[in-house]
């Protein structure tokens, strides 16, 4: 038996339907290198136009995915950001960042979810100086998800939407016994996980992103239309 990780890129296209861009099985673990691949075989096909790219915070992801979409904005996982914070405070004052973290999301504009996160790293700074000098570097792309429409905003704060794709495969690999028995399998039971999503549950935009969709293409032609 060996390691594996796949790699997964879901778009929200602007039809307002998710559908996915790129899906890579690599054995081993999770590297930057396959991320570079990943992302150069995107653009080797044609994708140069991204609003927003929403991703964890992997150890040297985001400066690789400024320079490969330099238009774009960059949103770090709301989610992982929790994760971490469990790693490095303790029950109570994790548990508390989380309710900070939750009223930042729900902020009805941006200076008073910048204000919020601004207390939120005060609050912290002493119990965890390291992690939130990181998080207070990383502001902008912790809180880039509050440049999309409000219908939509809290969607685009976390990596959700590839979550699913896993979700998908990880029922399928527990109906499997635990794992997949060769390279083809998994290939196979990737490709029924993708279609059962995009025939599915993704073949009609979500209500939030059917109510933002307007708004978010104008965003769009605003960004990278305006000149042609």
């Amino acid at each position: 038996m060996r390691p594996c990780a796949i790699y997964v890129v879901a778009g929200l296209c602007r039809d307002g339907k998710k559908r996915v861009l790129a899906c890579l099985v690599r054995t081993g673990r999770e590297n930057l290198q396959d991320w570079k691949l990943v992302l150069r075989g995107l653009l080797e096909r044609g994708l140069r136009r991204v609003l927003i790219a929403v991703h964890d915070d992997f150890s040297g992801l985001l400066p690789i995915t400024k320079s490969r979409f330099p238009h774009a904005d960059v949103q770090l996982c709301i989610v992982h950001m929790q994760r971490n914070a469990k790693a490095h405070l303790g029950k109570s004052d994790a548990t508390e960042f989380s309710k900070r973290i939750r009223a930042i999301k729900t902020a009805w504009n941006q200076e008073v979810a910048g204000a919020q996160f601004e207390d939120l790293c005060q609050r912290f700074l002493s119990a965890c100086p390291s992690f939130i000098a990181e998080i207070r570097k990383k502001r902008e792309h912790c809180l880039a998800f509050l440049n999309c429409p409000d219908a939509i905003r809290r969607s685009l704060s976390t990596t959700k939407v590839v979550a699913a794709v896993h979700g998908q495969l990880e029922i399928m690999r527990r109906n499997s016994g635990g794992y997949f028995h060769s390279h083809e399998t998994l290939q196979l039971k990737l490709g029924m996980a993708l279609d059962q999503l995009e025939s599915g549950r993704w073949r009609k935009p979500a209500s939030s992103v059917q109510a933002a969709l307007d708004q978010f293409n104008l965003l769009f032609q605003a960004r990278f239309e305006s000149e042609s």
